[in-house]
């Protein structure tokens, strides 16, 4: 799988985890760099202060927060040429991404978020690590970002909670939440950080091979950990069409939509014109065809599909479907979502162009397009 000519650029930035550095990232960077199918990417790597003491009294070991608010800035002026970023992160770098999701959130400045299209957790500390936790008690016991990687933090878990309800969870943009997907992964051989913690309470969460370190340093083009991120990064990159706007808070009076000139071809999601209304097939049937499609069982996917989707209908009209981690329960909640809309047949017709234009040359989208041929 390649990406599409002309696929606009991607940033691809790099979070190091507890007493690393970005130099941890160079065999990824070299098989990013060195695969012609990527050459639209370019990768970005965050450097923070993080090590085990610091003795001169002038200095500090930076708190989750400080580091959140430095990769805030980072992104604003080091990644500010790119439209698109995604987000990698190793170990403790996922607090980090989380802290500062959650930071951006709470400032009201959710819509600043968008260009963020996915972020990826590897190895990270969602519950904790328990190796070593008494020792690290002890000799650690002034080193503040240690403390959050103890078991049940309580500001962890807050973040935590926070990245599910106002991101992951989210179904639209506002100044307080916006939806982007997050694919986690845990090591197989992880002793560092277990697999349970690893995954936390993510919906779309799996394990690769590798230990706490081997995970993120893929050495050869057919390393899973390489395949995976390879196939994320083409699948981020599909989703080329720029985000919804945030839409009017409750309360707001809505814009109305501008009258559309003389001889103009109508929106997709206009309301229908008089004549009989085009048949609706049966969810079922949309769904029997729509679950073959290549890709369709992973989530980051199909929510690529649900913001394209509400990227075409109007503002005025919208487009939401709750997450489901089973691949067949999200298409039926999306299709179901289609036919409770105010405009069923765009909605669906929506669905199908979405489906068709990520994989226009798949057999199964192909079917699809034949079930829903007769919508406009």
């Amino acid at each position: 799988m390649g990406a599409a000519p002309g696929t606009p650029r991607l940033g691809v930035v790099l979070v190091h985890g507890f007493k690393s550095s970005p130099g941890m990232w160079d065999p990824l960077r070299r098989l990013i760099a060195g695969d012609p199918g990527l050459g639209f990417v370019e990768t970005l790597a965050f450097r923070y202060s993080t090590r085990l003491w610091e003795f001169d009294p002038r200095r500090a070991i930076p708190t989750f927060d400080t580091v959140a608010d430095s990769l805030k800035e980072y992104l604003d002026t080091e990644a500010d040429a790119f439209g698109r970023l995604m987000l990698v992160s190793h170990s403790q770098g996922g607090l980090i991404v989380q802290r500062h999701l959650t930071r951006m959130t709470a400032e009201g400045r959710g819509s600043d978020l968008q260009r963020i299209a996915r972020v990826v957790l590897l190895a990270c500390p969602n519950n904790g690590s328990e190796i070593a936790l008494s020792l690290r008690r002890r000799l650690l016991r002034c080193n503040v970002q240690e403390h959050q990687l103890r078991p049940l933090n309580e500001q962890v878990t807050d973040t935590q909670r926070a990245v599910l309800r106002d991101i992951v969870h989210a179904d639209r943009v506002t100044a307080s939440s916006c939806p982007i997907p997050f694919s986690v992964y845990a090591g197989e051989t992880d002793n560092i950080v277990s697999p349970a913690s690893a995954r936390g309470v993510f919906p779309d969460a799996a394990v690769l091979p590798g230990d706490h370190s081997g995970i993120a340093r893929p050495t050869a083009p057919d390393h899973r950990t390489y395949t995976t991120l390879r196939r994320l990064i083409l699948l981020t990159a599909a989703g080329t069409e720029p985000r919804a706007e945030p839409q009017t808070e409750s309360g707001a009076e809505p814009q109305p939509e501008p009258e559309p000139e003389p001889g103009a071809e109508p929106r997709a999601d206009a309301e229908p014109t008089a004549g009989p209304p085009a048949a609706l097939p049966d969810t079922f049937k949309v769904v029997a065809a729509a679950e073959r499609v290549s890709d369709m069982d992973d989530a980051g996917f199909r929510l690529t599909i649900v913001r394209l989707m509400r990227n075409s209908l109007a503002a005025s009209s919208g487009f939401s479907a709750s997450y489901r981690a089973h691949p067949r329960d999200h298409l039926v909640e999306i299709v179901e979502r289609c036919h409770a809309h105010r405009n069923p047949p765009a909605a669906l017709a929506a669905f199908r162009d979405a489906v068709t234009s990520l994989r226009p040359e798949d057999a199964a989208a192909a079917d699809l397009r034949a079930v829903l041929a007769h919508l406009r």
